[in-house]
């Protein structure tokens, strides 16, 4: 039986057959994947990751295990190796099957209940780090409610917004396209209580800075959330910061390394959480982390259940493969835009259940 795979050629993506897994072997029959800005990244060529098939925030069946078939969603960094990144190192799940083996063991899944719409539930991964993402602010922020500042309004960064919101946080998204916020103002289960535009917003002190911008803009990002933040505030690093990113803000350029002690659900309170200091003496803590736990996922779907059209808000197009191309490849492209003009945010891609064998 052959299959359907999105595989990279160049700065696109192409659709290409593929076969279904032969003999005894579990894999995962995908029902739906979306698409993420680390995606957007690495197809683009912003990233060295040598993937052919990106993909790694989906939704499928899983197959030829015991206790027979059961929905699943994908844990994609290896707590024993958090190089080993699906759909980074190794490919995706942007295709009909994806087998299971040495890279993607039955341990990196997370069984879910069916939810309606299946798409939503695609958002469990990237919802999984937001939560991760909380867990590493709750060690270092006061309680009580907080002013919250978003740097990036990708789904990533949208996601963040509803969560700080639902929790009871003042929060402002600052992202560097007025047609973005434009689109999420015109979203209200999305919009925070204040939207700025990058490099303009208003002076306004924030006890969190959490910076989801693309790798390209994030020097820029860190320098004004690191400007925002109040003496001692926590700034989240959602993206990798590298030692050059991280030189026009910080003393000790290496603090963009503190993602890589929390890992898969762990909290490093020495290592994964550093005061660092900027060039105007000002103390922050610095934070991030790489990858999510199973617990994370199964906490992510209890969310999703509670508020599916809430969280839902951020997939603005849910696409059969072919559909989904064109779309894809404009994003890579670096365009933000559809043909008829409407705003890209998350892309979900539909795949058949072509689990059954014949």
């Amino acid at each position: 039986m052959t299959g359907l795979q999105l595989v990279r050629s160049g700065r696109q993506v192409q659709i290409v057959p593929m076969e279904r897994p032969r003999g005894d072997q579990p894999y995962v029959s995908m029902l739906a994947v979306g698409l993420c800005g680390t995606d957007v990244q690495i197809g683009a060529g912003h990233r060295g990751d040598v993937a052919a098939v990106l993909g790694h925030e989906g939704i499928g069946i899983l197959h030829g295990v015991p206790g027979g078939d059961r929905m699943v969603a994908f844990n994609p960094v290896d707590v024993r190796d958090q190089d080993s990144i699906l759909g980074h190192s190794f490919d995706g799940l942007f295709r009909s099957w994806v087998p299971l083996g040495p890279e993607l063991p039955l341990s990196a899944l997370q069984e879910v209940e069916p939810l309606n719409p299946t798409a939503v539930l695609t958002l469990c991964e990237p919802l999984g780090t937001v939560l991760y993402s909380w867990e590493l602010i709750e060690h270092s922020a006061p309680a009580g409610p907080l002013s919250v500042g978003v740097w990036g309004a990708g789904p990533i960064g949208l996601l963040h917004v509803r969560r700080a919101t639902d929790l009871g946080h003042d929060v402002e998204l600052v992202e560097a396209r007025p047609e973005r916020l434009a689109w999420v103002a015109n979203h209200s289960r999305l919009a925070p209580t204040h939207l700025s535009v990058a490099g303009h917003r208003t002076p306004r002190p924030v006890d969190v800075a959490i910076v989801c911008s693309p790798r390209p803009a994030m020097a820029s990002a860190v320098r004004e959330a690191a400007d925002a933040l109040r003496p001692g505030g926590t700034m989240v690093l959602v993206t990798a910061l590298d030692a050059m990113a991280a030189a026009p803000t910080f003393v000790d350029a290496t603090v963009g390394r503190v993602r890589r002690h929390n890992v898969c659900g762990s909290v490093d309170p020495e290592l994964g959480m550093v005061t660092a200091v900027t060039h105007e003496g000002k103390p922050l803590v610095v934070t991030g982390h790489r990858g999510t736990s199973l617990a994370q996922l199964h906490r992510a779907e209890s969310v999703l259940r509670a508020d599916p059209r809430g969280y839902g808000a951020v997939i603005t197009h849910e696409l059969s493969l072919g559909d989904a191309v064109d779309v894809i490849n404009r994003r890579l492209d670096g365009r933000f835009r559809t043909e008829d003009g409407s705003e890209i945010v998350k892309v979900v891609v539909r795949f058949p259940n072509s689990g059954h064998h014949e």
